[in-house]
């Protein structure tokens, strides 16, 4: 129980609505109040026995079982939760709320079939659901359906026009269906209503990375390194922004800060062994790649290249080895196109 909320007053609430139910314990109306307070207080299994109450006394009473679903769903007893809203639709076919709770809780289980029926029954009901639309939305992301999400997503703009998380999740639907002016307008419209939303700026750096809008890539990073500087994919992802402006004194200084947060970080060591070859200090990448092998055995990636630094500096027989190894692997991976890269190398230095 959250200590922070049981204030004097709740206490002697809660006291007083005891001593009701003790002299009154047919009055279901007591019970409620009671319920309430107990979830108040994050008590839930109190409360769910309250409502336990009204249901013995009253099997029809449709929102003591939806009421009672709720703490269900806080305690995360899902299937409770669920058979609890099923009674209380059953009883009371038109209430919006009731499809509304039992969606969110098929999202908790993952049966987002079942959860998108949900929230078209709540929004046939209530047109104007926002919260049926935004969670629909997010449902539909899960089973690949993007328009459908935008649809949602700007269903909630339509009726909600400052809300920012649906602008963000809008722009990431853009973003997986490559459509990037679109995600950056959506992502400038988020951190304009909302300036602190570090996620929104680390998405719209990502796009432009991906657009090569390297300047404004960099300065969303940097913008997030000075209100968290301890988050070592942002420095990593900084580094392959500057690895792909052909920054590379910049880039190490990015991956060398992502190693010292994550020591286990392969990626970076990859990344930076990639720079370090583009900078000609061969022993540098050398280690590099093979530490990011330590760190990830089946890194085909780090094999390949690394055979192509042994084939630069004259290590023909370390060369031959390292990329045999990444053609294994990408061919167990299926990974059609690096394999045959590869296996062209391979010709070439056979």
């Amino acid at each position: 129980m959250a200590q922070e909320w049981e204030s004097s007053d709740y206490r002697d609430t809660l006291e007083d609505l005891n001593r009701q139910i003790e002299q009154n314990p047919e009055r279901l109306d007591l019970y409620y109040q009671r319920s309430e307070l107990l979830y108040a207080l994050e008590d839930y299994e109190a409360g769910i026995k309250d409502l336990d109450s009204i249901v013995r006394q009253n099997p029809q009473d449709a929102l003591a079982y939806t009421f009672r679903a709720y703490g269900y769903g806080k305690l995360e007893q899902y299937l409770a939760a669920v058979n609890d809203y099923s009674r209380g639709i059953e009883l009371c076919p038109n209430y919006a709320k009731a499809y509304y709770n039992r969606a969110t809780v098929y999202q908790r289980l993952e049966q987002w079939d079942k959860a998108l029926v949900d929230f078209d029954l709540a929004i046939r009901l209530e047109p104007n659901y926002t919260d049926a639309y935004y969670n629909r939305g997010i449902v539909h992301n899960r089973l690949n359906r993007e328009q459908d999400a935008i649809a949602d997503y700007s269903q909630v703009i339509k009726l909600q026009p400052q809300d920012e998380a649906a602008y963000y999740n809008r722009g990431n639907t853009y973003n997986r269906l490559k459509q990037y002016p679109q995600a950056i307008d959506d992502y400038d419209r988020a951190i304009a209503l909302n300036p602190e939303d570090l996620e929104a700026y680390y998405s719209r750096a990502n796009v432009y990375h991906k657009t090569r809008v390297y300047p404004r890539a960099i300065a969303d990073y940097t913008h997030i390194i000075k209100n968290n500087p301890r988050h070592a994919p942002t420095y990593y992802n900084r580094g392959t922004t500057h690895l792909g402006a052909m920054n590379l004194t910049q880039a190490i200084a990015d991956f060398t800060q992502a190693i010292s947060l994550n020591p286990n970080y392969a990626e970076a060591y990859y990344n930076r062994a990639v720079t370090h070859n583009k900078m000609r200090e061969f022993l540098k990448a050398i280690a590099d790649h093979q530490k990011a092998i330590k760190l990830k055995p089946n890194y085909a990636e780090a094999y390949g290249n690394l055979g192509l630094v042994y084939q630069t500096t004259g290590d023909k027989q370390r060369a031959i080895a390292n990329l045999t190894k990444a053609a294994e692997l990408f061919q167990a991976q299926s990974n059609l196109p690096l394999y045959q890269y590869v296996e062209t190398k391979l010709r070439a230095l056979k």
